[in-house]
């Protein structure tokens, strides 16, 4: 249940100026405007229910926003529409190209009902999502919409007509207000758009633009942004709540970026992780680690020990690093009682590490530590080889796992037990903080080029880099999930909280994987490795000299994917459909024969000519019917493939 206002091409140096005041279930959770980058960064708060966005712009200037459409629902399994909204917003820079997607994708996804707004400096569109999929250019103006707007194919049962007469009276009002808009400075719009927000006509009811409802829906929210060509130049204000009881924030600073971090994802966007620094020079990184968390959403607080702040950095540092103020001691405040999501102690040393396990608080780390249940603590352990491997010390590192302690193991060299790579601490703490269904199921990878010896220097191959298969095994970590991958001959080196296993041929790559199904308890394998179809029929033991032409016999290689699910009926499967400049019907068509040929769960086709190093087209294809095309990079794609796995266990 929302209200939209769009101020199309009427505001003198915006082509969109538009509030939106979201009606959402209690226990709704978002959180305010900020940052998304993708191939296009987004502007935007985030659903921290549902995913995604439902209002926002981007850097191109482009305009998205989702209302409710309140007839009687669609059947089946729902991916979130603000999911859809931010596919626009990080992937597309025109309203034209913007709304064709969103047009395919409604026909095929499975979304609740809804309408769309898409727009930019030359083209606005609105998309009712009701029976069908029907899509309108809008000219310059004011539009309004609510959670109910009528239209063809548009059919409303007793319900739809309750909500429809409440939708039509705060339109109305809305519709009032807005007129008299068109014409004046942009400062003196968004002011009055403020007051439009919290406007009670039909007093503090379901009926006024400031919804207070009772049927177990609140209002979550209210944001304004004016779009301007130059995201520098646009605005950007939020109010959480009804606007009539609180007031509206300026986040304009997140588009300029003048204070705000650029978030990269919402995986912990609502966390409270505590950062702990202890007496190391390795405290040198923790500034980069602190800021990683919060790219991901996470609010952190940093707490030190002496030894940190005489060896390591400055709090001052960790200050601009977190945005908030370290603890280096413990007052009458009770810092230590704080309730965090997490507790991340980075770097470790013995003397932290082994006061922790025996419950000793004599500083603000240990005494946090001291009030924090074991399995909220994430460890890593940084120091000299000869300390490292103190059986008092190993004692009291294995005491803390057992107590549900997870540690981060150091990278090993120069005589030291060295800090562990930031990226490799925030898989950690994101698997640490996972609610994943997912969480502890078996997940079989097999990733990376098959390769087969032509003579005793040539060989053949594909162009595989494994890239794909990396971020697909960090993602399975990142959930929750026993992860453990075989490795064709790929470019990309996994991270070493990964296991893998290196293989070459095709036979190879089977034999492995039919060893490890056989030996532990997987319930998905997933199939995104490159396998050779063909190989030499013979190898030469030398090199074969040039000079002449040579003609090398090609002979088929066994079907892993058909060897594993003879194997294994009862395992999920995904496998990946490859082809070469194919339409889009044709790449579908050719991935429903694999997936009925495979009993597959689900299929991503991609079109070679359509993928790169970085960035991935995909069309994922699900056993449900469900056909969802794809455009990011290849981060999202392995997000977006577990999100689809989750949906059908």
């Amino acid at each position: 249940m929302c209200t939209l206002i769009v101020l199309y091409r009427v505001v003198e140096g915006f082509h969109v100026v538009a509030l939106h005041n979201r009606y959402a279930p209690e226990g709704s959770r978002e959180y305010p405007p900020t940052r998304v980058r993708g191939r296009y960064t987004a502007y935007c708060p985030i659903d921290l229910v549902g995913g995604g966005t439902w209002f926002g712009f981007n850097d191109a200037g482009l305009f998205c926003a989702v209302t409710d459409q309140h007839t009687r629902p669609r059947a089946g399994t729902w991916r979130s529409r603000g999911l859809l909204v931010m596919d626009v917003l990080c992937n597309y820079g025109s309203a034209e190209e913007a709304v064709d997607y969103v047009a395919r994708d409604l026909k095929r996804g499975p979304y609740k009902k809804g309408n769309f707004v898409v727009a930019d400096a030359d083209r606005c569109y609105h998309v009712l999502f009701d029976e069908d999929v029907v899509v309108r250019e809008l000219d310059r103006g004011v539009h309004v919409f609510t959670n109910l707007m009528l239209g063809p194919g548009v059919r409303l049962d007793e319900e739809a007509r309750e909500a429809l007469e409440r939708a039509e009276k705060r339109g109305k009002r809305a519709r009032e207000l807005a007129e008299g808009l068109a014409g004046l400075r942009a400062d003196e719009v968004i002011r009055r758009l403020t007051a439009i927000a919290a406007d009670h006509a039909y007093g503090r009811s379901e009926y006024s633009i400031c919804y207070h409802g009772s049927r177990g829906w609140i209002m979550t929210s209210s944001t304004i942004a004016a779009v301007a060509h130059s995201a520098s130049s646009s605005r950007l204000l939020y109010c959480s709540g009804n606007p009539c009881e609180s007031r509206f924030v300026d986040y304009s600073h997140a588009v300029t970026g003048a204070k705000e971090l650029a978030v990269k994802s919402t995986r912990l966007a609502g966390r409270r992780i505590a950062l702990c620094l202890t007496g190391s020079v390795a405290c040198i990184l923790a500034p980069r680690l602190a800021r990683e968390l919060r790219r991901l959403g996470a609010e952190v607080t940093c707490f030190m020990t002496r030894g940190a702040v005489e060896y390591g950095v400055s709090p001052r540092v960790m200050e601009w690093a977190t945005g908030r103020s370290v603890v280096t001691g413990l007052t009458g405040m009770a810092e230590h009682i704080e309730d965090y999501d997490l507790v991340v102690v980075y770097p470790a040393t013995l003397n932290t590490v082994c006061k922790a396990a025996r419950g000793i608080a004599d500083n603000a780390v240990t005494t946090l530590l001291a009030a924090t249940p074991p399995n909220r603590l994430v460890l890593a352990p940084t120091m000299n080889l000869k300390l490292f491997g103190n059986p008092v010390f190993r004692e009291c590192l294995d005491r803390l796992r057992s107590m549900g302690a997870m540690v981060v193991e150091p990278e090993f060299g120069e005589g030291a037990a060295k800090a562990p790579r930031i990226d490799v601490v925030v898989d950690h703490c994101l698997r640490a903080l996972s609610t994943s269904k997912l969480r502890g199921r078996g997940v079989l990878l097999l990733a990376g080029p098959t390769r087969y010896s032509i003579d005793a220097v040539r060989f053949i191959s594909n162009r595989s880099t494994g890239r794909l298969g990396y971020w697909l095994a960090r993602e399975a970590f990142r959930r929750g999930c026993r992860v453990s991958v075989v490795y064709g001959p790929g470019v990309v080196k996994f991270p070493p909280h990964i296991p893998v296993t290196s293989v070459e041929t095709t036979e190879d790559m089977l034999r492995e994987a039919l060893s490890r199904l056989e030996s532990d308890r997987f319930d998905i394998a997933i199939f995104a490795a490159a396998i050779l179809d063909f190989k030499p029929e013979a190898y030469v033991d030398e090199k074969i000299r040039s000079g002449r032409e040579l003609t090398i016999r090609l002979v088929p290689t066994p079907k892993v994917v058909e060897a594993v699910r003879r194997s294994r009926p009862d395992l999920f499967l995904v496998t990946f459909k490859l082809e070469y400049r194919v339409g889009r019907e044709e790449l579908v068509a050719r991935a429903e024969e694999e997936m009925k040929r495979y009993r597959a769960d689900i299929v991503v086709a991609n079109d070679i000519a359509r993928v790169t190093e970085e960035t991935h087209e995909a069309v994922i294809l699900t056993r449900d019917g469900s056909v969802r095309e794809f455009r990011g990079s290849k981060t999202a794609l392995a997000a977006e493939i577990f999100d689809a796995i989750e949906a059908l266990l």
